[in-house]
């Protein structure tokens, strides 16, 4: 275990110290991580902070996956540094965009450690649906803002897409003078059976046996994360993606 770094919360300096060995090859795929309470004996910490470093590579950094045996490391997956963009192209013409909700909400457990947010605070959540012209549903997507961001960007709460097609992180560059080429953005994508919550069979149009393309990305600023967001594609539509350095 390395010198804690007061400059750091301890659940950061964690869930790095993993991530370094993890894509150092010292831990590989398939291999099981210490458990939240050898973490949390190993390190000194809270319970609490070390289910965040956890759920930080979990679900933040995607490196790791966890069942009912324990956290293992995950298959890479490509993340996109600062010299990388992915730009997603091949999207039909004439979509049709509908914002179904915006609005500040207690943050979920699994997004509180990408944001540094604690037990009971508060989070800006925006729904959208979009559907082909011919009205088809085509994707819902659900992104996760800091409601820090609601004084220079109050759009985020209007029932209406944003003024930035490019989305979300590049809306809050723009206006917090952040430059949009010092953004670092990472992407995954997994085919899925539907998880319904009440939200995604009825605006999808699919039943509970249907197969999904689930698809995460999160852009960040100098290791904070500006937006996070989490989409769904029914069976039939596709999403291409090129690298561009």
């Amino acid at each position: 275990m390395p010198l804690a770094e007061r400059s750091k919360p301890m659940w950061q300096q964690i869930s790095e110290y993993y991530k370094k060995k993890i894509l150092m090859g010292e831990l590989r795929v398939g291999d099981r991580l210490p458990s939240v309470r050898e973490i949390r004996e190993e390190w000194g910490v809270s319970q609490g902070v070390a289910q965040q470093a956890v759920s930080h590579l979990h679900l933040a950094e995607r490196l790791v996956r966890t069942d009912s045996g324990g956290t293992y490391v995950a298959e890479q997956r490509a993340a996109i540094s600062p010299q990388h963009r992915m730009r997603l192209a091949g999207d039909p013409a004439g979509l049709d965009v509908t914002v179904t909700a915006a609005s500040t909400v207690r943050a979920p457990a699994y997004v509180r450690p990408m944001f540094g947010l604690g037990d009971g605070d508060w989070i800006v959540r925006r729904e959208e649906l979009t559907r082909l012209a011919d009205g088809t549903p085509y994707m819902l997507a659900v992104t996760w803002v800091d409601r820090l961001w609601l004084e220079e960007v109050p759009e985020l709460l209007h029932l209406a897409p944003l003024p930035d097609p490019a989305g979300a992180a590049h809306l809050l560059a723009a206006r917090g003078g952040i430059d949009v080429g010092e953004l670092a953005g990472g992407i995954a994508l997994e085919c899925r059976r539907v998880l319904d919550d009440g939200r995604e069979m009825p605006a999808l149009g699919v039943g509970p046996e249907a197969y999904v393309l689930a698809m995460v990305n999160g852009w960040r600023h100098l290791g904070s994360l500006l937006a996070y967001t989490e989409a769904i594609l029914p069976p039939g539509q596709v999403i291409e993606a090129d690298i561009e350095p």
